[in-house]
């Protein structure tokens, strides 16, 4: 068997491997082979067979341009993250299918969305993670009349509002308890 020559990227204390097009089919020609994925994969020294299924799967479905290296970074929006997850729920499927059937390169991205998903809620697929540009710094809030806003605007303004008040009513509620427990076990006052 031949000795395949991997290029490794060392990065702050681990060693991470990066695969052109040429030495993934190299892999997949060993899985045409008869050798299994997870032997494949410790022969490349990775730790997991997933990588080697991932490929091969997108192979099978786009050939060749499936698994070329994308190098910009997809930034997905909020309703496709759901649309995805609805398919995958609805379809009862993996995520790797699913990423085949979006033309997503990273299964595991659709992981990571459904994670955030159950943790978070439907904001959590709408909310934009990590700092803003620097172009584009936050605008001071803009203050406008109640006839200016439009209804929706205006509900949720006030939802928030309402948001806040309760919270404020919680905590006076709960500092109104741990009086009234101290109180009790303190014992009945000495004033008559």
């Amino acid at each position: 068997m031949e000795h395949f020559n991997w290029t490794k990227i060392q990065l702050e204390g681990f060693t991470m491997v990066k695969f052109t097009v040429k030495q993934k089919l190299q892999a997949l020609n060993l899985l045409k082979e008869g050798y299994s994925s997870r032997s494949v994969a410790q022969m490349i020294g990775i730790g997991s067979h997933q990588l080697i299924d991932t490929w091969a799967a997108q192979y099978q479905h786009f050939g060749v341009k499936g698994l070329e290296i994308r190098h910009t970074s997809q930034n997905y929006r909020g309703q496709f993250k759901l649309q995805v997850l609805n398919w995958r729920k609805e379809h009862d499927e993996t995520y790797q299918n699913t990423a085949i059937h979006f033309k997503i390169a990273t299964p595991s991205l659709i992981c990571t969305w459904q994670k955030r998903f159950d943790e978070g809620g439907l904001d959590a697929l709408f909310t934009k993670r990590g700092r803003p540009p620097m172009n584009k710094l936050p605008k001071k809030p803009v203050k406008y009349t109640s006839s200016e806003l439009s209804e929706l605007e205006r509900l949720r303004l006030e939802n928030r509002q309402l948001h806040i008040e309760n919270d404020y009513l919680k905590k006076v509620e709960a500092l109104a308890r741990r009086k009234d427990a101290q109180r009790k076990k303190n014992g009945p006052s000495s004033k008559s």
